[in-house]
């Protein structure tokens, strides 16, 4: 073989080994898979109505939601079961798992603290004091109005509410009759103001707040 052959041939076994070849400056599998890459990239969403799922409050009072669904909230009447005697505790404790068991329908009960609400009771005390004529009032007056803000700054009551899930307004309307007649016994329901719903919805997304 002639020298010239032999320079040949090492050219090629250079050429062909991988840990002495160069790689491409241009390499299209690097490309695609970068551009796939960016592509894949999760979609950010510009604002919180964009994540919450509920979208508005229907005519009939009931939440719609962003799947399609509607949504209704009610209050629970909570009672305290000590204070109860044993056949009035064992009572309401049996009325309440009946419930559960009969009531095979999706469901949430949700427990909130909501601030006392002492407005009414301030503005009452706040009349007094404006009207009153015996200076000796006043002292009392004053006091108990700065007890009520103080239960209203630093007290919250314990709330237990209901949600109830539908595909129509119809159905929902249905289910929340049944739950009704189901706990009418013993944890009576109220039905709540398009402001407390939106009162709730927000305490909801927002934990730390003083919603009334």
């Amino acid at each position: 073989m002639s020298l010239n052959e032999k320079t040949v041939n090492l050219s090629l076994v250079e050429k062909n080994n991988p840990e002495t070849s160069t790689p491409a400056i241009f390499d299209e599998s690097q490309i695609m898979m970068k551009k796939k890459q960016k592509e894949d990239k999760p979609i950010i969403k510009k604002s919180i109505a964009d994540i919450i799922p509920v979208i508005d409050l229907t005519a009939n009072g009931f939440i719609e939601l962003r799947n399609g669904e509607f949504m209704e909230i009610l209050q629970l009447t909570t009672k305290d079961v000590y204070s109860l005697n044993e056949v009035d505790k064992n009572l309401n404790i049996y009325s309440f798992a009946y419930f559960l068991q009969s009531y095979l329908e999706d469901m949430k009960i949700v427990p909130l603290n909501f601030p006392v609400d002492t407005t009414i009771q301030q503005q009452h005390i706040q009349r007094k004091l404006e009207r009153t004529d015996n200076q000796l009032y006043v002292p009392f007056l004053k006091k108990k109005l700065e007890e009520l803000r103080f239960i209203e700054k630093n007290r919250t009551n314990r709330e237990y509410y209901l949600f109830l899930y539908s595909e129509s307004e119809f159905t929902l309307k249905n289910k929340a009759i049944q739950v009704e007649r189901l706990l009418q016994r013993t944890t009576p329901i109220s039905h709540l103001s398009e402001e407390k719903k939106i009162a709730i919805l927000y305490k909801l997304n927002n934990l730390n707040s003083k919603t009334k």
